[in-house]
């Protein structure tokens, strides 16, 4: 899941046309009460607005075909929510760049109760 969002950040700086020296991906974690949060943002392309809602769709992905199969972030999506309990927020500005922002519990999921 971590590699899904670093590889998405690596392309991302590589379409907006930077290279090794100037493309930049930044991994920071705090801690946030009974959660931890960990970001992974980039200073590549951006996203549009009207993508933004449909980022975590299954086999949607706005790279030409044979560039990607749009399953990256929607993996990255049930691992969090559904595996670990977690949330995924994604912020981003065109020309700038953007950033994931993952919440999980550090206590991990809570175990749930059989009928």
């Amino acid at each position: 899941m971590f590699l899904n969002l670093i590889v998405n950040a690596a392309h991302a700086s590589a379409e907006s046309g930077k290279s090794a020296d100037t493309g930049r991906i930044w991994l920071t974690r705090a801690s946030a009460g009974n959660h931890i949060e960990i970001s992974i943002a980039d200073n590549g392309c951006g996203m549009p607005p009207e993508h933004l809602d449909k980022n975590f769709d299954p086999f949607l992905t706005p790279k030409p075909v044979g560039k990607g199969t749009g399953r990256r972030l929607a993996i990255a999506r049930s691992v969090i929510s559904e595996k670990h309990g977690g949330h995924i927020d994604v912020h981003s500005v065109v020309g700038e760049g953007t950033r994931f922002l993952l919440r999980l519990p550090i206590a991990g999921r809570p175990a749930t109760r059989a009928p």
